[in-house]
């Protein structure tokens, strides 16, 4: 009878713990709102119990994430259920949800969440949440935008806990609240669904770079709000936070934009895809429908079924909310779980998982995706904290595709030989591109060629390189259209600085140059062997010859038609009938040359009118001479000048002769922020002059031309060679201040630079560039200019046409003069001889005619 006993008795003990077994049940706590993907979980989870697959069934109840009191309720009634629950899974976080956390807390149940969550202080031996920890996710999202290199950038949010998760960018970002360049932007999305006045704000403040978390369902209306307001370019970076956002279609969106995204799976995997296919997941995954909170339930649920598979727990009871009753082997099971190690089960989807001992997620891999492209561009590793990127994944590729979509916008300024006007033909009217020639538009060409993408220049407004503008917080010209996204690239001789590049990003340099000094030449003395001709122009020098002969011509008709310049050979004879006049046509050519050159004349005209003329030619030659000697002494006091300035230190030493350069260009920053003692002297000294400074580089050389040797032009050597090329007056002082080079400057975080990079990199390779230089650089044989002669500082013939004016009234004059004693003494001819005045005109005019003999008859 013992035996017998016995035996009933362990049968009911068996029978007791297998029924228990077989009620083995956790609760599932879901949000309110129904869904084909709660549908799915709940079906899933029945069948694979069904089937033996799971050793526990689920009981799924809906609860309200608002109503703290509705879930409380729904809890304790999933507690007290048939045979209890071994653990519970609670729903989406929100601050009325953690009543729950509490109730089993209590009654020491474990608590299973998969939801993002903010961090708690309090001791949570029983909760475990599968989503990666709150600081550990702060810290990847942080570290993955400081891999984008972004110096300023908005951020869109619709909840506050967005801070959270992003609040250790500020510390990477390295901001600094004091450089209005470089920001950050907090905006918050308010009720909607309209936020236009919000993209269009952040548009006004020149923001590319943008970081979106929102719902999944909101990201599609508010990325085309962003279209309208023209935020959704080639030039904007978009980085969406919602880990579902890869499970919408963005192809009507049409955009050239660069939008990246995370996930904590990666569904292109195989080995995923299969994981999906041994829970039951294949639709979702084919579909591309499966989101982050289904895929870490699921991992949830067969790590606690795992865990359950290594332990003990054979049996539960049901827990009254209004007991004192608690989980006995709560404790136990929740410490299995957190100390199991590496999770590495064919059916994990969310990646490696390992727990600390609050329960909290501390190992997780976070997948950077490109969205349009549908391509992992990297991985972050939470074990080690290293971000690796995908050697597979080209983005040029993606770059390349959005740039041949798109019509690049050149901004750029005129300026020889960058970019010129082109000369029409046959009065054909030139449009778009056609409009300019210049080594700026054949480089973009050339990179045009090779990328595969379309160009149109563009002037910049004011025609300026940009300088930023303190007060309007903006910057203007080429960088300002770069700034404020009218145009993807800016190229001219556009220095690359640290000012510029804390606004823009520049390519790898085309050209390298640096500053140099820019000065006339008036040097004569060096290869000048006629050096006494220096003094006037060579037109003026052929005017005074023409003017001498002239001249000479003139005085010697003066003194024939003269009378008291005829007179007796021997004065003391009275019986001497024959009047000589000495002045033939060589002593006349003798009389002005001497005068000319400031030497007496043995003889000199007696005649009025005679001594009119060559007083007048007397005063002339006096003016001219004295002309002469002060421009002599003028050039080579330019030229001593000139000659002691060799370099940028003699001519700092010297006061005499102004120097500037472009207001507002790189060559002026230079000097402003040197540390140099001699370039900051120099500074202090124009700082205030703004008459030093120009507009252009073209008013400089201009103003260098114009300035008789008193001017230097500090600019940068490329175009200065240029202009040395095509101006013989213009020549090159010293070596360079200092090195430099020209950059396509390009909006910040630009996703084409590495591709432009790559272009420059090939022409430099295949020697384009170099060719380019020379094609616009150099000029033909013929059309070298000769630096031996140079007429900066002679006299022309309009600086003293004064003087020749009054040499021609005095010629004239005598000449009048002249002309009345002939016919004076014609008429006292007339009157001796006892004939008619025709009478005597004619055998006087005959006898100044006869040039061939200076001899007649006393009358």
């Amino acid at each position: 009878m013992g035996f017998i006993s016995f035996k009933i008795k362990l049968l009911l003990i068996l029978f007791y713990i297998f029924d228990k077994t077989s009620g083995l049940s956790v609760g599932v706590l879901l949000g309110d709102y129904p869904s084909q993907e709660q549908r799915l979980l709940n079906s899933t989870i029945s069948k694979k119990f069904a089937k033996g697959e799971l050793i526990f069934s689920a009981n799924v109840q809906h609860v309200s994430e608002f109503d703290s009191f509705g879930a409380s309720e729904t809890l304790c009634e999933v507690l007290s259920s048939n045979s209890g629950v071994m653990a519970v899974f609670g729903p989406k976080y929100t601050p009325a949800t953690t009543i729950l956390e509490s109730i089993c807390l209590e009654f020491e149940i474990p608590y299973i969440s998969y939801s993002w969550r903010p961090r708690a202080e309090r001791d949570r031996g029983f909760f475990m949440n599968f989503f990666p920890e709150t600081d550990l996710y702060a810290n990847a999202l942080g570290e993955i935008v400081r891999s984008f290199g972004w110096k300023s950038f908005a951020v869109i949010y619709e909840k506050d806990e967005t801070l959270l998760k992003l609040k250790n960018i500020l510390n990477f970002h390295q901001y600094n609240e004091k450089d209005k360049r470089n920001k950050i932007a907090f905006e918050k999305l308010g009720p909607g669904p309209d936020h236009s006045d919000l993209f269009r704000k952040i548009e006004r403040s020149m923001q590319t770079n943008i970081i979106l978390d929102c719902k999944t369902e909101l990201i599609i209306p508010l990325l085309q709000q962003a279209s309208e307001a023209n935020l959704l370019n080639v030039y904007n970076n978009y980085f969406l936070l919602d880990l579902d956002a890869l499970t919408l279609d963005y192809s009507d969106l049409n955009t050239t934009a660069n939008i990246t995204t995370i996930r904590l799976f990666d569904d292109n995997d195989e080995s995923f895809k299969e994981s999906a296919r041994r829970i039951g997941l294949a639709e979702l995954i084919h579909h591309r429908k499966l989101k982050t909170d289904i895929a870490l339930f699921y991992d949830a649920l067969w790590y606690f079924h795992d865990t359950m598979k290594t332990t003990q727990m054979l049996f539960t009871d049901p827990i009254y909310c209004n007991g004192t009753k608690k989980f006995k082997k709560g404790l136990e099971l929740s410490l299995a779980m957190k100390n199991r190690f590496f999770f590495t089960n064919l059916t994990n989807l969310t990646g490696p998982i390992l727990f600390d001992v609050q329960g909290s997620r501390i190992d997780f891999n976070i997948i950077i995706v490109d969205v349009l492209a549908d391509k992992k561009i990297a991985t972050w590793f939470e074990q080690n904290q290293t971000l690796i990127t995908n050697a597979e994944f080209d983005e040029s590729i993606t770059v390349v595709n959005n740039l041949q979509s798109t019509t690049v916008i050149v901004s750029s300024k005129l300026g020889a030989p960058y970019l010129m006007l082109a000369e029409p033909e046959d009065g054909k009217v030139l449009e778009g591109n056609e409009r300019y020639v210049g080594y700026s538009m054949d480089l973009i060409a050339e990179i045009a060629k090779i990328v595969g993408f379309k160009f149109e220049f563009r002037l910049a407004e004011d025609g300026s390189y940009g300088r930023y503008e303190v007060f309007e917080d903006k910057w203007t010209g080429i960088m300002g259209d770069l700034t404020e996204n009218r145009a993807h690239l800016g190229i001219c001789d556009l220095t690359i600085t640290e000012e510029r590049e804390d606004a823009v990003d520049f390519s790898l340099p085309f050209m390298e140059l640096g500053i140099s000094i820019l000065f006339t030449t008036t040097d004569y003395f060096e290869s000048n062997s006629f050096l006494f001709l220096i003094g006037f122009e060579q037109s003026l020098w052929m005017t005074i010859v023409y003017c001498y002969i002239a001249i000479s011509v003139c005085l010697y008709i003066v003194l024939r038609l003269s009378p008291d310049d005829w007179e007796r050979k021997y004065p003391c004879d009275e019986l001497d009938e024959t009047l000589v006049n000495r002045w033939n046509l060589k002593n006349s050519l003798m009389l002005t040359l001497k005068a000319l050159t400031m030497q007496g004349s043995d003889a000199v005209p007696k005649g009025k009118s005679a001594r009119l003329a060559i007083s007048m030619w007397w005063l002339f030659s006096l003016i001219l001479t004295s002309y002469y000697i002060a421009n002599i002494a003028l050039i080579a006091n330019l030229t001593s000048q000139e000659s002691a300035i060799n370099n940028v230190e003699d001519l700092a030493a010297q006061s005499q002769i102004k120097y500037g350069m472009v207001m507002g260009g790189s060559t002026q920053e230079f000097f402003k922020n040197s540390n140099t003692t001699v370039y900051q002297k120099m500074w202090n000294s124009i700082e205030h002059l703004p008459s030093v400074f120009t507009k252009t580089t073209q008013e400089g050389i201009e103003k260098v031309l114009e300035s008789n040797g008193q001017y230097v032009f500090f600019m940068e050597s490329t175009t200065l060679d240029y202009a040395l090329e095509r101006n013989c007056k213009l020549k090159q002082i010293g070596g360079l201040l200092d090195l430099k080079h020209y950059g396509i400057a390009m909006p910040q975080n630009a996703p084409y630079r590495s591709t432009i990079n790559r272009a420059i990199l090939k022409l430099q390779e295949d020697g384009v560039l170099a060719e380019l230089k020379k094609k616009w650089w150099s000029v033909d044989e013929e059309e070298t200019c000769d630096r031996t002669v140079d007429s900066s500082g002679q006299l022309l013939p309009e600086n003293i046409a004064g003087l020749f004016i009054i040499l021609a009234v005095g010629i004239i004059t005598a000449l009048s003069a002249a002309l009345f004693e002939f016919l004076w003494n014609v008429k006292r001819v007339a009157k001796l001889e006892g004939i008619t005045f025709c009478e005597a005109l004619g055998d006087e005019s005959k006898m100044v005619c006869s040039i061939w003999t200076n001899r007649r008859k006393l009358q």
